[in-house]
């Protein structure tokens, strides 16, 4: 496994238990965040890390992230994988596939996508 490989599977691995050090170790200064089906982009690390403290604020419950395609082609890479988040009302399922812009060894973006599979339900953020 290459070294950037291992640096954004690690990275994908700490929003399952909300480990905020290495998620935000892992981004440059001047990083941007945006949902796919949202027209917010969350700019620069400092913004990034506020609204990381605001998600992770309630209990959504416990997640599982299951990786399962990694592409790396120049300064983009591609990660693909399930995420299963179990609440006290059952269990959600989403596919996800995270689109990374680098920088040298960091991660400069990131735009998600997310798809919910099989039962729906709504856990709490």
């Amino acid at each position: 496994m290459q070294p950037i490989e291992t640096m954004i599977r690690r990275f994908s691995s700490a929003w399952a238990t909300f480990d905020t050090d290495v998620i935000l170790d892992a981004v440059t200064d001047d990083f941007r965040f945006g949902m796919a089906n949202s027209d917010e982009v969350i700019k620069g690390k400092t913004a990034f890390a506020d609204w990381l403290h605001k998600m992770g604020s309630g209990d959504g419950g416990k997640a599982t992230i299951t990786h399962r395609q990694f592409l790396l082609d120049g300064d983009r890479a591609v990660l693909t994988g399930d995420l299963e988040i179990t609440c006290e009302l059952g269990t959600e399922r989403l596919a996800f596939c995270d689109v990374y812009e680098l920088n040298g060894s960091k991660i400069k973006g990131l735009t998600a996508y997310l798809a919910k599979y099989g039962e729906t339900i709504a856990c709490p953020a």
